[in-house]
């Protein structure tokens, strides 16, 4: 006895059939299927390795990935946030707290927390040594960071 796969009120005669109506790949819909998922949910054209949330702004259904793309934000801080237990709406407007390591410092008119991210922002890492040599020696931080 063949299985009939029966979606949206048609029924197709075996899998690769209904893989092409919904398009979404044989091998995937099959392992969907032998998890225990139903015909409807293994036919939804999702990323099942992803939580979906409603996204604040729109009140759509959306991957971390996706809202954290929408919203300008960090995914990773946002997901680790989540994990410590914030609300969606806290994970992605509570501002990120930087603590300061190096002293600050401003360079043609743009504040750094460090001279390291500075000079990394910069692209002159290489010339970590002279430029620190120049700090040290008194030199104005826009002539010391200049080559």
């Amino acid at each position: 006895m063949k299985n009939i796969y029966t979606y949206n009120g048609e029924d197709y005669s075996s899998i690769e059939a209904l893989s092409e109506a919904v398009g979404i790949n044989k091998k995937t819909l099959t392992a969907r299927l032998r998890r225990g998922l139903s015909i409807e949910e293994a036919c939804k054209n999702i990323d099942l390795r992803s939580s979906y949330h409603e996204d604040p702004g729109d009140k759509k259904e959306k991957s971390i990935k996706q809202i954290c793309k929408d919203h300008s934000k960090n995914d990773a801080l946002v997901r680790n946030r989540l994990r410590y237990g914030y609300s969606l709406n806290n994970a992605l407007n509570k501002p990120k707290l930087i603590r300061r390591q190096g002293c600050p410092i401003v360079v043609n008119g743009i504040l750094y927390n460090s001279i390291a991210e500075a000079l990394r922002n910069l692209d002159l890492v290489e010339k970590e040594q002279i430029v620190r040599r120049r700090l040290k020696n008194g030199m104005k931080p826009d002539k010391a960071f200049k080559f």
